[in-house]
């Protein structure tokens, strides 16, 4: 019986490969490509063909899930339960966890006024927050893009799971375009414009951060931002993370927004561990690049 990537390459016969079957097999399933429409996915299958980046991509995101596995049983932050491999138990465990701090919050923020007690439950109804990836793109990042963007790549299905928006937010010395994924679904011009996107010079990170701050002030009805950082790890300005206005601002960040902050450098050594003291994880690519 045929599955779903085989009809699809069969309906719009294309010859692929058995290897570019499989990556095209990982795409359909981390960016969840059945909701697309038949133009939309001939779209997307066309530019797969014609895209080597893409292709170069999904072979990445391939090659990097074990490490990636491995990873994570190195980090004893993450609790057992977390790492389960099973989707159903992982996803019912996150909203069991979910759930119990979200009522462990709201009995935190409720107040009694002598027999009256005052409930924040609008503080209850929020949702998740977004998922912001800040993906440096500059000259000294230019031979890491591709792996970059590859681990990226099953963020997509972790948004969509957990209904959460995903940014995409290349920079360099400042911003210049950011990307938009709501609830993790597929935008193809947008998913064209992150794969093809490219910089050069030199990285300021403090440009980033605001502008991070502005996408949590757009999304204050959620909570429980996630932010992700991609760098090669000295950004030109990183001196100024430890300065007064920039620990009120990332301070703020983590209070008001309850945002979590990761860190993945591309080499250890460069990762500069007191200028981003404000990192609740850090993960180094050195094992993949080599």
């Amino acid at each position: 019986m045929k599955d779903a990537v085989e009809s699809l390459i069969e309906k719009f016969d294309l010859e692929f490969t058995p290897e570019q079957r499989d990556f095209l097999r990982f795409l359909y399933e981390n960016l969840h490509l059945e909701e697309l429409s038949d133009k939309e996915q001939h779209f997307f299958i066309d530019y797969f063909y014609k895209s080597e980046t893409l292709r170069n991509m999904a072979a990445f995101a391939l090659e990097l899930a074990d490490i990636m596995r491995e990873i994570y049983k190195l980090i004893p932050a993450i609790e057992q339960a977390e790492r389960f491999t099973n989707g159903k138990e992982q996803r019912l465990y996150n909203e069991q966890k979910w759930q119990v701090a979200r009522r462990q919050k709201l009995s935190r923020q409720t107040i009694k006024k002598g027999n009256i007690l005052y409930v924040p439950f609008d503080e209850y109804k929020k949702e998740a927050g977004p998922i912001i990836i800040c993906l440096e793109q500059t000259t000294g990042m230019a031979a890491y893009s591709e792996l970059c963007k590859s681990i990226i790549l099953p963020l997509f299905m972790s948004a969509h799971r957990e209904r959460r928006d995903l940014y995409i937010v290349p920079y360099d010395c400042q911003i210049h375009v950011h990307y938009r994924f709501e609830n993790g679904h597929l935008n193809l011009s947008d998913f064209k414009g992150f794969i093809e996107y490219k910089a050069k010079g030199e990285a300021a990170i403090l440009p980033v951060l605001h502008f991070v701050k502005g996408l949590l002030q757009e999304n204050q009805h959620c909570t429980e931002a996630d932010i992700i950082i991609f760098t090669e790890g000295t950004p030109i300005d990183g001196q100024h993370l430890v300065g007064k206005q920039a620990k009120a601002v990332l301070e703020e960040m983590k209070r008001k927004y309850h945002a979590e902050f990761s860190v993945i450098a591309m080499h250890e050594h460069n990762f500069n561990e007191q200028q981003f003291w404000f990192a609740n994880k850090a993960f180094f690519a050195d094992d993949a690049i080599q």
